[in-house]
């Protein structure tokens, strides 16, 4: 007997069930409302079977009030359909208190503890770099104070790389460098030294033509032939021919004695008038330029000299 119960017990149940949805009533959101049973369900709406006759046309789901879409979720055809519009009332919806979050430090490395100073930062790579670059700077400095103040340049750089920076200023406050003044002791004493004697003529140098310079002979510069000119293939310029031709010229000399006078030197380099001679070595003659400073000369690069009138 117990199984008869339990299969009526089914049998209502499934009776009441298919009542209740023969019986359904739904309403839309425009104020109808569709009364009949489901036959059919997707994503897009559903088809009813209405109670009085005939078939109602595909209706969506979004024209379903609230409360029809809930009634709509329990119908086992419909529900899975249906469940992603129904809202929940709002005592229905549980309130989820959010899990609270422990933040935790994460474990940093050190820095260094590095000592701001001066020292510091020269000690540094690039503080070293920079200081490599003007210790260079300086010893070039050097150099170039060596070539403006006619110095050896090893002194000045050596002192540069010793004492840098005050090194090559203190040559740069120096004068420059004069090479010393040759003085010619024959032609100082035949200057303090006044001799009188006859004229006998020319000598036999001036009569064989020859001139210690060499080429043919021509007077010196106290003779009266003004303008004279000394070529380079009729003498050797030398220092032995500048005090054999222009002995009035020398330094021992007394100004007066070429007043109004010029040598007129032609150089390979371009042209050179002076009024003394300064000085001479075996390689140059300095002569003086007027309004100017020394100029020297060296004996290898003149053309031709001229003996003319200021």
């Amino acid at each position: 007997m117990r199984w008869f119960g339990r299969s009526t017990f089914v049998w209502l149940w499934a009776v009441l069930l298919s009542l209740s949805l023969r019986a359904a009533e739904y309403k839309l959101i425009d104020g109808s409302s569709l009364t009949g049973e489901i036959i059919s369900a997707d994503k897009d709406g559903f088809l009813m079977k209405l109670e009085g006759g005939g078939y109602s046309p595909k209706t969506d789901w979004g024209k379903l009030t609230d409360e029809s879409l809930v009634e709509m979720a329990k119908n086992p055809k419909a529900h899975k359909f249906v469940e992603p519009y129904v809202i929940q009332p709002d005592e229905e919806i549980v309130q989820k208190t959010p899990k609270e979050l422990k933040l935790s430090e994460p474990a940093r490395v050190s820095r260094p503890e590095v000592k701001k100073s001066m020292a510091a930062a020269i000690l540094s790579p690039g503080g070293l770099f920079f200081l490599g670059l003007i210790y260079l700077a300086n010893i070039f400095f050097a150099f170039q104070v060596a070539r403006f103040r006619w110095r050896k340049p090893a002194l000045v750089c050596g002192l540069a790389a010793v004492l840098p920076i005050v090194g090559p200023l203190v040559f740069l406050a120096m004068p420059k460098w004069q090479p010393p003044v040759e003085i010619d002791a024959t032609a100082v004493a035949m200057a303090a030294t006044t001799l009188t004697v006859a004229d006998s003529g020319p000598s036999l140098v001036q009569q064989m033509g020859l001139r210690a310079g060499g080429g043919a002979g021509t007077p010196t510069a106290g003779s009266g032939e003004i303008p004279r000119t000394f070529g380079r293939g009729d003498f050797n310029f030398n220092r032995r021919f500048f005090e054999t031709q222009f002995p009035d010229f020398l330094p021992g000399a007394a100004d007066s004695a070429t007043a109004g006078l010029v040598m007129d030197i032609q150089t390979a380099a371009g042209h050179v008038v002076a009024d003394k001679i300064n000085r001479m070595n075996a390689n140059e003659v300095i002569v003086r330029v007027p309004g100017r400073d020394e100029s020297p000369i060296d004996y290898g690069t003149i053309v031709q000299i001229t003996l003319r009138h200021a």
